[in-house]
């Protein structure tokens, strides 16, 4: 392995190269990831349904109760807030813990805090919850859309 110093900065070749710029490398990746987890992190799937009568959005919330999920209106948007459930494992002392009881470990909990754009002839008059068997769903009404006229090119 070879160390050149050119100007300010050091060069480094060989194979040593890539054990010293690999850990600052990492580094930076895990930054990087740690940064886009806390935008999308709090984030879960739902489906939105447009039915006759309006739209049903439906949103899983596993392990949760309705005490313990906040939905708000703001602006044209809904904004769903839970925090992650306790789980079995979590409440347990770790000194009692010997390790994941898990042959395989697929999902985790999270705390959930995102907003849901509604369409833009939803009722925000008429919008109405239930949570159930850890869904929850959310309806919202539809307005009536409003006819517009057209007119001739030489009328007003």
């Amino acid at each position: 392995m070879c160390h050149t110093t050119g100007g300010k900065h050091q060069h480094w070749c060989g194979p040593g190269a890539f054990a010293h710029g690999f850990p600052h490398f990492m580094a930076k990746i895990a930054r990087h990831v740690e940064e886009c987890m806390g935008r999308i992190g709090s984030w879960v799937p739902y489906n939105i349904e447009d039915r006759e009568d309006g739209y049903l959005i439906t949103v899983p919330l596993p392990g949760r109760t309705k005490e313990e999920i906040t939905v708000s209106l703001i602006g044209n948007s809904l904004n769903v807030k839970a925090a992650k459930p306790k789980t079995e494992r979590e409440t347990k002392d770790e000194s009692e813990h010997r390790g994941p009881p898990f042959l395989r470990f697929f999902f985790t909990f999270i705390d959930v805090d995102m907003d849901i754009p509604l369409p833009a002839n939803a009722d925000l008059d008429s919008i109405k919850s239930v949570m159930a068997n850890g869904l929850l769903k959310v309806k919202v009404g539809k307005k009536a859309s409003k006819k517009i006229d057209i007119n001739d090119a030489g009328s007003n």
